[in-house]
């Protein structure tokens, strides 16, 4: 046999291993981790996609939450596993480009194969429906006249939920007249923002889906066709660069996962995100849907690692 016919057998033999992964992927279950507790944004967006996936995929997936560190103990955890597209992160902005630059953690820039983005969505000053405040300048007035009294809470250091409380109190001039109490992520977080123990608290409109909060305002470029009356930071005179704030996620796998998977996982995720189960759930939670793919999404995460610096300085962190 000569070397060119070897060759072509070799050829051959690669791309029919190739198509046989991509066929038999997955064989087991794929483990979506939420990495806050249960009951928050998070988590409650990586639920509703997770069917869709599953369904996409043609096996199994469940979800899985692994609170602590602001995220960074999953993102930690993940970094280390086999990259054989079996785990999978859902991580937002504040996971993968800002606890890594103001943190002691075992990964970075280059930890990761994304895989696609799935949303984004402007954060919100948020408050029980039952608190006083109607407006963010009732709010300042109260914190001016009674200083240190009043909480805002988060699901811990330099998470969304404190960036955002954060940029809305040092926005408006009060932060060093307001406490932060953090908490081992968003679900606990919330449940004393109901109880009373914290009176604000930073994240998406998913979390308003829950009927019991409402939000001062929004840091978006215009105010949300469902919350009309609802201000921008803008309107309340919050200045750039914190008057905009955008929590986006998506999913990641551990870097090294070879390509036939990531085309079947971002396949099953293309599929999943533009289903009409989930553009429902989107609507109905407020979940603003941005897709990416892997190349795009890889490009825009790195974008988004080195312009957050600027986010880092102006929280202090």
């Amino acid at each position: 046999m000569n070397i060119r016919a070897t060759l072509g057998m070799a050829v051959a033999a690669t791309c029919v291993a190739g198509a046989a992964i991509a066929d038999s992927f997955p064989e087991r279950p794929i483990n979506m981790i939420a990495p806050f507790n249960a009951g928050g944004g998070t988590d409650l967006l990586l639920r509703g996609l997770a069917p869709h996936f599953e369904e996409a995929i043609g096996g199994d997936v469940f979800v899985s939450n692994m609170a602590g560190g602001s995220g960074t103990v999953a993102a930690s955890a993940l970094q280390g596993q086999r990259p054989d597209g079996y785990q999978l992160g859902y991580f937002s902005i504040t996971v993968s480009t800002i606890q890594p630059q103001i943190k002691n953690v075992p990964y970075g820039v280059d930890s990761w194969t994304p895989i696609c983005s799935v949303a984004a969505s402007p954060t919100m000053l948020i408050v029980p429906n039952d608190s006083p405040f109607q407006t963010m300048e009732e709010a300042v007035a109260a914190i001016e006249g009674a200083p240190g009294e009043y909480v805002f809470g988060s699901s811990g250091p330099g998470a969304m939920t404190h960036l955002t409380t954060v940029a809305a109190f040092a926005g408006m001039g009060v932060l060093d007249k307001i406490r932060h109490l953090p908490f081992q992520g968003s679900g606990p977080a919330v449940k004393e923002l109901t109880a009373g123990t914290i009176q604000f608290f930073g994240d998406t409109e998913i979390l308003l889906s829950r009927g019991d909060f409402r939000p001062l305002m929004v840091f978006n470029d215009e105010r949300l066709e469902g919350y009309p009356d609802t201000p921008t930071a803008s309107e309340v005179g919050i200045e750039p660069p914190l008057n905009e704030l955008y929590l986006w996620g998506g999913l990641f796998a551990p870097a090294g996962v070879p390509e036939e998977t990531v085309a079947a996982l971002a396949e099953a995720c293309e599929t999943a995100v533009g289903s009409d189960g989930f553009k429902e759930f989107a609507a109905n939670s407020g979940t603003v849907i941005n897709h990416r793919g892997p190349e795009e999404f890889d490009a825009f995460f790195r974008a988004q690692y080195e312009a957050n610096g600027a986010l880092i300085e102006a929280a202090g962190l």
